[in-house]
């Protein structure tokens, strides 16, 4: 089944699945009328009688009963129409139009080593293709796997590859927090533990005295060996004993349940993850680690929403009062609180990234089920960096032309030249896209990739900066020395550069240009160059290390027609002149 026909079926499913949910939430309502209108009914016609009272109260049940189920009713049509959106979303990706995801415009950085010129963040970004995080920590953990790759691409790999076996997983999971969460929203679990509690000795006393006190009042008074006054007086100083701490439980109880929704969400996340059986051992072996027989994950989150929910019975002011005065409610739960930071404190980091990772992998798996042309890169510690029908995502598959990236041994710069519009800058991304995505754990567009651990350094958009009065031509140097401090400093470097030392006359452009090129192989490093100075390709002449290669066109009919494949050698068309002269720029 193709990636559109699997998304068409997913929407015919859940439209019918809504259209269920939908009849049944109107179901319901209309049962809960009838017991309403029947139970009034009852008191009016049958009050006279003692057994109205037993009757009202099986009314009663049976209401909060029908409340329940409709609750359950409306998660369930908003869980059908969140699994809706999410397929008519990837069909309109299929399409070409992927702008309903966020796309990373405030990670954006010039000082990034990569990132301007591979069009990672932005709008039509490859941040914004790949992107299926709901929660804002798993798009930032997103983001910085992107920026600077994971420490073990090839345990990703398994996890991306496994996941995209489980599409409809995937997307339960996703919408889990579409359900509940706001997408804009940054709802960081991990910030609950700066809800602060003070250890205090009163309190665990006073959580067992108080209530021996009150429940030992209420039974002397039941039995008439306790006047009410006495009682009274009893009831004031407890409740005024709890009281006393009433704004610091008040801000203890906020600042906790303020993550209730959150909380419920990676509930109903591990519970799917426990349904979920995983083929690769490896990512067997991974989840009974994370929900394994301890059972930390869950414990940590089931004894935090049953803390939330103890939390919001203070809340009904009645409740609160018998609470407070048979149990000591405020200082139990501040206690309880108190316990919980003791002991998942310093775990919940850990367990919410865990959860947040998957986010991440999901988007890896959305990816490699939505372009079929895809390969998992293998990681070489010899000097070899191979790559076999290398394409681009944002090329259709109808356009798109795969052309190959190989470096001999003694190879360090290959010098790509050819005209206007032919591929040349395509390419570049494309190469560049591929080790982002390697470093990534990212599937590769590609047939095949071996590759090396190499970093990605470009210098391909360079601008005045007029605030700091500096140059084009002074920016783009300072780019070019940010590269060679990288690689001075023994990091392991692939650059792509584009058209470089534009800001300066073409003697000069020659000059420094080949100067670069020549320092760059001296420190041993590989890259790309994409060049209209063919003056360039005569240092393939001169050393090993230097290869040409190029794009091509040629005019058919009057007509400018391109090819998009790469080949040895170097450029002799040039289009400039044609494209000029057609659209009547020059005589």
């Amino acid at each position: 089944m193709t990636a559109k026909e699997f998304y068409l079926q997913q929407v015919h499913t859940y439209k019918n699945q809504k259209q269920l949910a939908q009849k049944k939430v109107v179901l319901l309502a209309t049962l809960r009328l009838a017991v309403f209108i029947i139970a009034a009914l009852s008191v009016y016609i049958l009050g006279q009688y003692n057994f109205v009272y037993a009757l009202l109260l099986l009314e009663i049940a049976l209401f909060l009963y029908l409340v329940h189920l409709s609750s359950d009713a409306n998660y369930a049509k908003k869980r059908a129409q969140k699994m809706i959106e999410i397929n008519e979303r990837e069909l309109q990706t299929l399409s070409g139009n992927w702008s309903a995801y966020r796309d990373g415009t405030i990670y954006r950085s010039s000082q990034h080593p990569f990132s301007q010129d591979m069009d990672l963040f932005g709008p039509r970004s490859l941040f914004q293709l790949v992107n299926r995080t709901v929660t804002k920590g798993s798009e930032r953990m997103l983001a910085d796997r992107l920026q600077f790759g994971t420490k073990d691409p090839s345990f990703v790999n398994h996890a991306i590859e496994e996941f995209s076996k489980h599409p409809d997983w995937c997307q339960q999971y996703l919408a889990e927090a579409l359900v509940y969460l706001d997408e804009d929203k940054d709802e960081n679990l991990q910030k609950i533990k700066n809800v602060s509690v003070e250890n205090s000795a009163i309190r665990k006393v006073l959580i067992y005295l108080l209530p021996v006190i009150a429940i030992g009042s209420t039974a002397l008074f039941v039995v008439d060996m306790l006047n009410g006054a006495i009682l009274t007086g009893i009831i004031a100083l407890i409740l005024s004993v709890v009281g006393s701490q009433l704004k610091n439980t008040n801000r203890i109880s906020m600042g906790v349940n303020r993550y209730e929704t959150v909380v419920s969400v990676d509930l109903h996340r591990i519970a799917l993850l426990e349904k979920l059986d995983f083929q690769n051992p490896m990512m067997q072996a991974w989840k009974e680690e994370q929900i394994g027989s301890n059972g930390e994950l869950l414990e940590l989150f089931t004894k935090l929403a049953k803390l939330q929910k103890q939390m919001s019975y203070r809340m009904n002011i009645f409740v609160g009062v018998l609470l407070n005065f048979f149990l000591a409610w405020d200082f139990r739960v501040v206690q309880d609180w108190e316990n919980w930071l003791e002991n998942y404190g310093d775990k919940i980091d850990s367990m919410e990234d865990r959860l947040a990772e998957i986010e991440v992998w999901i988007s890896g798996a959305i990816y490699k089920n939505n372009f079929r042309h895809l390969t998992y890169a293998t990681f070489t510690e010899e000097d070899v960096l191979k790559i076999d029908e290398l394409g681009h995502p944002f090329i259709s598959d109808e356009i798109q032309v795969y052309n190959d990236l190989n470096y001999q041994e003694e190879e360090r710069i290959q010098i790509i030249t050819g005209p206007n519009m032919a591929g040349k800058s395509t390419y570049l991304r494309s190469v560049g896209w591929a080790i982002i995505s390697a470093n990534a754990g990212f599937p590769v567009m590609a047939r095949h990739c071996v590759i090396p651990h190499l970093k990605l350094y470009t210098s391909m958009r360079n601008s005045d900066d007029l605030s700091g009065s500096s140059s084009f031509f002074h920016a783009e140097l300072s780019r070019l020395r940010f590269i060679v401090d990288a690689i001075e400093n023994g990091e392991k470097v692939f650059v792509i550069l584009d058209e470089i030392l534009k800001g300066t006359n073409s003697i000069d452009k020659e000059k420094g240009s080949i100067g670069f090129l020549k320092k760059l192989s001296r420190l041993n490093a590989r890259g790309i160059i994409a060049t209209h100075d063919l003056s360039l390709c005569q240092l393939s002449d001169q050393q090993r290390a230097f290869r040409n290669r190029y794009f091509d066109s040629t005019i058919q009919q009057e007509e400018l027609m391109f090819d998009y494949q790469i080949r040895d050698g170097v450029c002799q068309n040039m289009n400039a002149s044609f494209l000029l002269k057609k659209m009547g720029l020059v005589e």
